[in-house]
């Protein structure tokens, strides 16, 4: 036959081969010594055959070729196959020549066979088949299509035990004759291993793995399914490959910048928990320990609000470096974000004091000033300490657990280090119990103002009392400020707080008034309350909810506060100042006492520290400078903690203007206050003359 039946049908038609084409065409194609069946392949049966390939199929007649369910003669991997063909016909019209072994009545029967796509009478695709008795010698004859021979896929045929049966071009250009054998292109033995299992047990695998090629070892995505050789029909192993080396590149580019922290190229917080597991492993294997160091630079902040990113940046950069330098052996070091920075060292579980040594390095390498734009810039480090295994088995517990133990160096003044104990993690939780307290007891309404009177030295009359924040606690009773004022201050709790005080005194402020009483009132504030944009703001309209005047309310701050305060805290001063609100500096003299400073912010009142005046008469040269300046300033001044005659006193002869304290009276309810006012000190009018 010098034309195929398929090349025929193509170029009468002009386009798909279809059944009535075929049909149409019976008479002919009954004449031909070719056998040419269309197969079904959805319903795995053959709808028309000519008397050549009924002989072939071994069948009498059509009906009776057409009753046979053929499925039972193919394998899983020859159906999967032929769906394959079904859609490389939809999709790329495509042909395909092979040698195939066909089992009529159970005989097995080798044919070469020319296939094409066929369209049923009801639109589904079909398979028109053409085979010849003859068997051509040549690979790309007999296990070869156009498609294999010019596609980029590396596709082989393999005997069972990996032996090579073809190549198509691609694979042959891919693999020598040295790595054409399955087993020996694999880099690892392992990943050969997994395919074999998975074609044993479930006929198929897509695996990535490394392959040692003409071009040496590359990423390959290698898809390999059991099927039988066309020829032989011996079991083998269909391999498709595809070079995906350059994804893998990517995939690792990625990797790595997922892993990395951009700005100093140290490991990052999601990198950290495989750096665990392999420390933790190999220490486990030698005997060791793994410490883990949770760095928190001091003062980085300041650097980067004043000095900017820039410097910052600077800072980071040269901190990773100095903390790689301590390094040693499998030692890492990881950026958690902003100024905190984890240090991993494996040490022996006999010598825990190399711990404390590592600690060292890390306080004297990173106390050393960085040069950057001019300038020396200087940050101290706070460290924690937790160990693996005692402290923790997780990454994150022992990360969590060194936190808690940096905390504590904090606390206890910052440019030092801790080590974990399990009374932080108590301590923590019930710190945390008594966090979800104050959060309810804020909206419980428990929280009340309690007054302590000053009383100015010149009159002994109460001049002026301080609202200070009381814990009415349904359980547990009256509960003094040193339990929750510095969680408070910690969590952000203390903006809710302190306005609720503020409101409680000057709604106390107006009672008074209407009582005839007038007083001045005074209220603490912190850091935090003045670091809130619309702090002033809110004081304006507490003063305007209660009809008070703003000369009759005063708020106490920290001498530290003017000096550390941003500039949020200064913008909201002044909006004070220029409300009318009374300043009063407090616990002046255990910080920088910085009368220039003091002098800016027009400061109205200065209240010499308890421990000051604890201290007299060792500290009167102190306290005497301090009354001094304050009176050249124009400054009042209170001593607090004035807790018997003698004390009154002493600082009476100093020269102070008012004094508080038990030996005035204690802090007592709104309604004590009342009738103390309403008492024999009687009240002064609201106004008070600098001495």
């Amino acid at each position: 036959m010098n034309r195929s039946v398929a090349n025929v049908s193509r170029e009468d038609n002009g386009d798909a081969v279809t059944l009535s084409d075929v049909t149409d065409k019976s008479a002919i194609l009954n004449r031909l010594e070719a056998a040419i069946w269309v197969f079904d392949i959805d319903e795995s049966r053959v709808v028309w055959a000519n008397q050549a390939a009924l002989a072939v199929w071994d069948a009498t007649d059509l009906g009776e070729l057409q009753a046979r369910n053929l499925k039972a003669d193919m394998s899983p991997a020859v159906s999967q196959r032929v769906k394959q063909f079904q859609a490389d016909f939809i999709e790329h019209d495509a042909t395909f020549s092979e040698v195939w072994t066909l089992y009529p009545q159970g005989v097995p029967k080798s044919l070469r066979v020319r296939y094409v796509g066929i369209e049923l009478d009801d639109g589904r695709m079909a398979m028109l088949c053409e085979g010849h008795d003859e068997v051509v010698e040549q690979p790309e004859s007999i296990r070869s299509s156009d498609a294999l021979l010019h596609t980029q896929l590396m596709i082989s045929l393999h005997h069972e035990n990996g032996e090579a049966l073809y190549l198509n071009p691609a694979a042959r250009a891919a693999f020598d004759a040295q790595n054409a054998h399955l087993h020996s292109r694999f880099v690892r033995k392992r990943d050969f291993d997994k395919l074999l299992k998975a074609l044993r047990t479930d006929g198929q695998i897509s695996i990535i793995t490394k392959v040692a090629t003409t071009k040496g070892e590359r990423w390959h995505e290698v898809t390999a399914r059991t099927c039988h050789d066309p020829v032989s029909g011996a079991p083998s192993i269909h391999v498709s490959e595809t070079d995906v080396s350059d994804l893998k590149e990517a995939e690792a580019r990625a990797k790595s910048q997922a892993y990395t922290d951009p700005l100093t190229g140290l490991p990052n917080r999601i990198h950290l928990p495989i750096l665990h597991q392999q420390m933790t492993a190999q220490a486990e294997a030698d005997g060791d320990i793994v410490g883990v160091f949770f760095i928190d630079l001091d003062q980085f902040k300041a650097i980067n609000d004043t000095l900017g990113h820039s410097h910052g940046d600077t800072m980071l950069i040269r901190v990773a470096k100095r903390l790689r330098a301590i390094c040693e052996g499998t030692d890492k070091v990881v950026r958690l974000g902003g100024d905190e920075f984890l240090l991993l060292a494996t040490v022996p579980e006999d010598d825990p004091q190399q711990l404390c040594n590592i600690a060292g390095k890390i306080l004297d390498a990173l106390s050393l000033p960085v040069r950057h734009d001019g300038r020396k810039l200087s940050v101290t480090p706070s460290i924690g300490i937790a160990r693996w295994p005692q402290d923790g088995e997780t990454a994150q517990e022992l990360m969590k657990n060194a936190d808690l133990a940096m905390y504590q160096a904090k606390a206890a003044g910052r440019n030092r280090y801790r080590h974990f104990d399990a009374r932080m993690k108590q301590d923590q939780e019930t710190e945390l119990e008594t966090l979800t307290d104050i959060r309810e007891g804020l909206k419980r309404n428990d929280f009340v103002a309690y007054y302590q009177p000053r009383v100015d030295l010149a009159t002994n009359r109460i001049v002026a009392v301080e609202a200070l924040a009381r814990w009415n606690h349904p359980k547990r009773g009256l509960i003094m400020p040193d339990a929750f004022i510095g969680l408070c201050e910690k969590t952000g709790l203390i903006n809710d707080l302190g306005l609720l005080i503020l409101r409680d005194a000057l709604k106390q402020q107006k009672s008074w008034r209407s009582q005839g009483i007038e007083i001045f009132v005074s209220v603490n504030v912190s850091q935090r309350q003045l670091s809130s944009f619309d702090f002033a703001e809110q004081v304006q309209d507490a003063l305007q909810e209660f009809g008070c005047d703003s000369s009759g309310l005063e708020l106490e701050m920290t001498e530290t506060l003017l000096v550390e305060g941003d500039k949020t805290v200064h913008q909201n001063l002044k909006a004070l100042r220029k409300l009318g609100v009374k300043i009063a500096i407090d616990d002046f003299g255990t910080g920088y006492s910085n009368f220039s400073r003091l002098n800016d912010m027009a400061a109205d009142c200065v209240k010499i520290d308890r421990s000051l005046i604890r201290d007299l008469p060792r500290s009167e040269p102190i306290v005497k400078m301090m009354i001094a300046m304050c009176k050249l300033m124009k400054v009042s001044i209170v001593a607090e903690g004035i807790e018997n005659a003698e004390l009154e006193a002493k600082v009476r002869d100093l020269g102070c203007d008012e004094i508080q304290g038990f030996y005035c009276a204690k802090p007592m309810t709104a309604t004590n206050m009342t009738e103390h006012l309403q008492g024999d000190m009687g009240v002064e009018p609201l106004s008070r003359s600098t001495k």
